[in-house]
Parts: C-alpha cells; structure tokens; sequence
C-alpha cells in the first residue's frame, strides 16, 4: 500500500524518495499542495520575525505523531525536550554530543539577559513508557553576536546546552549546508514536543525544502512551509541523504514570521558549525571533523 502511494505521488511530482525511518508514518508529503505553499509565499516580504506561541500550519495540519516505539531509535531518539520555567515555557532540541542539545538561543536569553537561572532549565529524554528522564544543565553555550542582537536575530537563534551527565543515546551529526546545495535534499524534516498536544508526546513535520527571503538582512535562514507549534522552538531541523541514509541537522527552528503562516529556520553555516564543535569538542560522531560547507 505504502508503495503504490509512493509511485502514485512520483508520477505527480516527478521527483520522491523513500525516506529512510519515517516509512513508518506518511513516507511522502502531497508534493504538489506544499509546492503550492511555497510558490504563494515566496515573493513575500520576510523582514518581520516573531518567537511566540501560536500556531504556523499552513493549509491542513500535516503534523504526525510518533509511535512510542518509534521514539527511541534514530532520529526520534535524539530528540528532546527543554523546560525552561513556568513562566518561559519550554523548547525542544536535538541531541547533536554525548552530553550536547542543539536548540534556540531565544529559548533561553533575550538579547540583553537570561529568561532564567541554569538550575532551572531541565532536558527531558522521551523513555518507551512515555515519561521523561531529566537531565540537569552544566552550561549553556550561546553565540557572541546574539547578545548584542535587537531585536533577536534568527540567524544567530542557536544554542548549546551542556548536560551535568551522559543521556546515553544516540544523536545526529550538524552539517554546514548552502541553500543551493540543500535544494536537491527536496524534503526538510523536525520533530517536537508542541505545546498545542499531550506534553509527553512527540510530532513529526516534514515539508519541501525551504527559500531564502528576499530581505538582504537575513542571508542565512530558510523559510519553510512544515507545520508547527509553541514549543517546537529548537527543534533540530535534519535532512536525508537518500543514497546512504545518514541523516544531517542543518538548521534550528527558531521562529515564524510576523502574521504569516510560515516557519524560519536558522540555517547552519561553516562558521557556526566550527564555534559549536568548539562548544562541545571535536567528535567525530558529531560532525565536527569535517565542518567544511558544502
């Protein structure tokens, strides 16, 4: 059944691939709607972003849950949840080093001071009986020119979180990609803990890849069409690489656009790639010894 939908969509839209782990749930986006998408937004001015806690679902709601099982191998499984307070809310993130969350810098500081104390913050890992385990913060780790940014800028919207101890899974390698070399991925994927559902369970989004806005302030984000909600700020946004199935982050959802129905994605460069492996080390696991752009 799965592949005669697939073969159904490939005669539409020319172009689909089976994507590695998420056969399990919708193996292939309506290309043609979400082409749709894209093409009505994407002459669109994008210099307004917002960090808020509404909704950004564009047309009907595509988001998937995963399966409790399905949680705890890869990619699900290096995905996470961040409380921050009860008044900040929470984020997600992705598991990217032995003791290393990938998320949001404005999960966690404003541009001129922190939302709240490190004691506070606790990284939740999803178990198989779909409870928590937590894990407590060492450091957080945020980049230079995010402290002098007003307003919060999310090309800088990135940061490392240093757990006290081990989680023990496994997490996913950050690559540096330009937009021109991500085009051919065809598909963007995340997953996270949004605040409009069941606080223990986790949602899967994927949409086509993204488009650079045409405002010249912003040079290293993607806009995007993938659904999400509150609480899925920091979510590691991956692609896959059909040949070989490895699987890259290459962005963090920072936030969506002012009154519009879209995601921005704070897309990786070789820069921010070299001063994150400075965060967490050289692994190689972690992509860090090849940080070069591709």
């Amino acid at each position: 059944m799965l592949c005669s939908r697939i073969i159904f969509v490939f005669i539409l839209s020319n172009f689909i691939f089976c994507r590695g782990f998420e056969n399990d749930y919708q193996d292939a986006v309506d290309l043609n709607k979400a082409d749709n998408k894209k093409s009505t937004f994407e002459q669109e001015n994008t210099d307004e972003f917002e960090k808020d806690k509404r909704k950004s679902i564009v047309g009907s709601d595509d988001r998937i849950r995963v399966r409790p099982a399905s949680s705890q191998v890869l990619p699900f499984g290096a995905v996470v949840k961040v409380k921050i307070s009860p008044r900040a809310g929470s984020c997600s993130g992705i598991l990217v080093g032995p003791r290393h969350v990938l998320s949001a810098a404005h999960c966690f500081h404003n541009g001129n001071e922190y939302l709240a104390p490190k004691k506070s913050l606790n990284v939740g890992v999803l178990q198989s009986n779909q409870r928590f385990t937590w894990y407590r913060v060492r450091q957080v780790s945020l980049p230079r020119a995010w402290y002098s940014t007003t307003p919060m800028n999310p090309e800088v919207d990135y940061a490392i979180l240093t757990l006290k101890r081990p989680h023990g899974r496994s997490y996913l390698p950050i690559k540096a990609f330009s937009i021109k070399k991500l085009l051919p991925f065809n598909s963007m994927h995340f997953a996270c803990f949004p605040n409009d559902k069941q606080e223990n369970s986790m949602w899967y989004s994927s949409c086509p890849v993204g488009w650079q806005p045409n405002s010249t302030s912003y040079r290293t984000v993607i806009m995007n069409t993938c659904d999400a909600a509150g609480g899925c700020s920091g979510a590691g946004v991956y692609v896959l690489n059909p040949r070989n199935q490895n699987r890259y982050i290459v962005g963090v959802l920072s936030g969506t656009v002012n009154s519009r129905a879209k995601n921005v994605i704070t897309r990786l460069t070789s820069k921010k790639v070299k001063e994150i492996c400075r965060w967490i080390g050289r692994l190689a696991k972690s992509g860090c010894r090849t940080n070069g752009i591709q």
